[in-house]
């Protein structure tokens, strides 16, 4: 018994002394400021979001690509953990197929142009254990250069448009332009047939009206489209922004009587309204104007 005392006196002493070297540790500790902090942002491209998570480190009087960052090497495209990509929905970057998912983001720098990599394991430090048999895809991009030097590494979205939009890699005079595309045409198709074609039940207004917009805005079956927008307007006849667009589809067909009828009525509602126009005021207007001059 008198052993065993002394065995859990041991015990207890070691786990007073871990408790305090825990402590000790956990006081050593400095938080410092990154000199390369992390952004996570997210973005819509057309109807898919896309969520970018990299480190942004600087130039600071260093060449960076043929310099700090060397040419023909595999490159984090960011600072620290690996650059990641992900996007809820299938779409295709630079004519390549990428399936929704996350991925890491690695490129192969060169003097005109990159290597892209789409790399299948994200969870990656750096390009620290990376092994091309986990690229999804690889490609080639040109270099373009800039005018004013980009000092802190950006990966952002611009040029936007209703199938996707351009991911942009810049840094230093070096610019990377990705373009990413989406059938965003495609999934609301699909979506209308699913929520009205072939749909059972209720279908909502506001349904109707977005379907009926879509399918006139693409200049698909515009019988149809009238034939929403009416069954749109009958569920909600205050709604001034489904007459007017009702009257904008029948100018487009020709039928100038019925624009006319339903852009006056469209009219006389925005005056009305108490909660705004919403600019439909000067819209009606203008195509008032538009049916008189003919």
């Amino acid at each position: 018994m008198k052993k065993i005392r002394v065995y859990k006196r041991i015990a207890l002493r070691g786990m007073i002394l871990l408790f305090f070297m825990s402590l000790t540790t956990v006081q050593a500790q400095i938080a410092k400021a990154s000199l390369s902090p992390r952004i996570k942002v997210e973005q819509q491209i057309g109807l898919a979001k896309l969520t970018l998570d990299y480190g942004r480190p600087s130039k600071k009087d260093r060449p960076i690509f043929g310099g700090l960052i060397p040419y023909g090497k595999v490159w984090r495209t960011g600072a620290n953990a690996s650059t990641k990509l992900s996007f809820d929905k299938d779409v295709t970057i630079a004519g390549n197929k990428l399936p929704a998912g996350l991925y890491a983001l690695y490129t192969i720098p060169g003097q005109k142009e990159w290597t892209i990599i789409i790399h299948k394991n994200a969870k990656l430090w750096g390009a620290g254990g990376y092994d091309s048999k986990d690229d999804f895809i690889r490609f080639k991009s040109p270099v373009h250069s800039l005018n004013d030097t980009q000092e802190t590494l950006s990966i952002s979205t611009e040029n936007f448009h209703a199938n996707g939009g351009d991911l942009i890699i810049k840094w230093e005079n070096t610019k990377i332009v990705l373009p990413v595309f989406v059938d965003s045409d495609a999934l609301t198709f699909k979506e209308i047939e699913d929520k009205i074609i072939n749909a059972e039940g209720e279908i909502k207004a506001a349904t109707y009206f977005d379907a009926a917009q879509f399918y006139y805005h693409k200049n698909k079956n515009l019988n149809l489209a009238k034939e929403w927008f009416d069954k749109a307007i009958a569920l909600r006849p205050n709604a001034f922004w489904y007459v007017y667009y009702r009257a904008e589809l029948a100018y487009t067909q020709k039928d100038y009587k019925t624009a006319k009828k339903f852009v006056e009525q469209s009219l006389a509602m925005a005056k009305k309204s108490s909660s705004g126009d919403y600019g439909y005021i000067a819209k009606c207007e203008l195509l008032i104007d538009k049916i008189n001059k003919r």
